[in-house]
């Protein structure tokens, strides 16, 4: 039998279309009454009328007359699936906050949703009480935030330079990153997170704890590459006194230590086999089992799991578990590398050089244009990382009011990221640029003159003869600053 319960007369809503509400209105729908019921005992503290469905059908016919503020609704129901019906919702009230349950077994529709904006916020069944009501008050309490896939909808406070949490960005692709940042934070649901090495996967995960509603518990970070397999599993589980050559006493593992936290996985595509299983289970059933014990512990904490190299890949390469894949990655957050982030290079290096004055005692207050040009010529293949090393460097090992191009070029020349080193060059030789016949019995390759080097002498000639101006000896050469300028950093 179809059951209504909600704190106002349902009969007089559909007679009357002017009878409404008073005060927010959370609505929540799930065909399973014994949820419905535990739901509401769950947020009965909450300041709004509750208003409950056990079918989705009937609680769309609600929404026709009664903007709700913010919908529960459960993913799987016979009559339509919770994303189908969050989307009626969204189509009729698009203000209204939107939250799903589920209990993992749909990622692809879930996340979907997600990442369309059907979905703003999700929870995972079983739910922690503590966790619902904060997102069910946080939803009630502030102004709603609509999805940046929409126009006119970007934060005020995303307005020029940003510095969220640690990220400093003024390109439109970050904001609306910080944006889904927001959004994942609300749930204890896996995130993954995926970027070039350097690009600030660490730093996403701190946001997003920062940001979630166990801020103040632990956040706790671990590099799974650091470790070999028996070291990780211990590390993770823990272990007690003589569960293996070695344990000399019992030692709490990081599954318990981030108690309510966040525990951070980076690199996770690093994990062997058999250990992917084990943190199948953890994630699965929420709970583990320390080394050496036969006794079962809870895992409280949300996952956040990144890798720098393609998990995608490693699915299908047989490296990584689908089904490990599929339980990790129900939000996905992608960082971009820095090349793709427009005036934001310029930005974070500025940021960098003031902070790393100040740290240092230094005095460096700008970049000089050709700095600035060629610090924008640079792919970054280290990324951020990269980047801030190679201002740190410059800071201490230089004097003065500006960072120049010398000083760029010279900081660069060692790098090993994406350029050949000084260290693996031959050394510059004297270029006999006569005609001389090849020996039949000597090796072409001895004879063959390089083109880089040919370049470069070239390029060092001009540069000489119009007295260190690189504009002035890339004009001779017909070429761009820019070109010379990467060319000096291949040498």
């Amino acid at each position: 039998m179809l059951k209504v319960h909600t704190t106002i007369f349902w009969r007089s809503i559909m007679d009357d279309s002017s009878t409404m509400t008073a005060g927010p209105i959370l609505l929540i729908v799930d065909d399973d009454e014994n949820i419905l019921q535990a739901l509401k005992r769950t947020l009965h503290s909450v300041d709004a009328t509750v208003v409950d469905f056990n079918c989705p059908l009937k609680a769309l016919e609600y929404c026709q007359l009664n903007q709700p503020n913010v919908v529960i609704s459960d993913q799987h129901m016979p009559e339509m699936n919770g994303c189908e019906f969050l989307e009626k919702v969204m189509k009729r009230w698009p203000n209204t906050q939107r939250i799903i349950l589920s209990a993992y077994q749909d990622f692809n529709k879930v996340s979907a949703a997600f990442s369309a904006g059907v979905v703003e916020k999700f929870i995972c069944k079983p739910w922690e009480n503590k966790e619902l009501r904060f997102v069910v008050e946080k939803a009630l309490t502030k102004p709603v935030e609509r999805h940046f896939s929409t126009e006119e909808e970007e934060p005020a406070d995303f307005s020029g330079l940003v510095n969220f949490h640690g990220i400093v960005a003024e390109d439109e692709s970050m904001h609306e990153l910080f944006t889904s940042i927001k959004h994942a934070s609300t749930t204890n649901a896996p995130i993954f997170v995926t970027g070039e090495t350097g690009t600030g996967k660490e730093l996403v995960a701190k946001a997003c704890h920062n940001e979630s509603f166990h801020k103040d518990e632990p956040f706790i970070a671990v590099n799974c590459a650091n470790f070999s397999e028996h070291l990780i599993e211990s590390q993770l589980f823990g272990h007690v006194k003589g569960a293996f050559t070695g344990a000399v006493s019992n030692q709490e593992g990081l599954f318990s230590a981030a108690k309510q936290g966040t525990l951070f996985l980076d690199e996770i595509t690093t994990l062997s086999r058999s250990l992917q299983a084990k943190l199948l289970r953890v994630v699965q059933e929420r709970e583990f089992t320390p080394l050496g014990t036969n006794t079962v512990q809870k895992f409280h904490a949300q996952i956040i799991s990144a890798s720098s190299n393609s998990i995608g890949n490693a699915v299908l390469e047989g490296e990584f578990r689908e089904d490990l894949y599929y339980r990790l990655n129900v939000i996905t957050i992608g960082l971009p590398p820095l090349r793709e982030r427009g005036s934001d290079l310029i930005h974070i290096s500025r940021y960098f050089l003031k902070n790393h004055c100040k740290k240092e005692n230094k005095s460096f207050r700008k970049f000089s244009r050709d700095a600035i040009q060629l610090i924008c010529s640079y792919d970054w293949p280290g990324n951020i990382r990269q980047l801030e090393n190679i201002i740190h460097g410059m800071v201490v090992l230089n004097t003065g009011k500006e960072i120049t191009a010398e000083m760029v070029i010279k900081a660069l020349s060692t790098t090993v990221n994406g350029f050949i080193t000084k260290q693996n060059r031959t050394p510059n030789p004297v270029i006999n640029m006569e005609n001389k016949p090849v020996n039949k019995n000597e090796s072409y390759e001895s004879e063959i003159i390089p083109l880089w080097v040919v370049e470069k002498t070239a390029i060092e000639s001009a540069i000489l003869f119009c007295e260190g101006n690189i504009p002035k000896a890339a004009a001779m050469l017909e070429v761009s600053p820019s070109t010379i300028y990467r060319k000096k950093l291949s040498w």
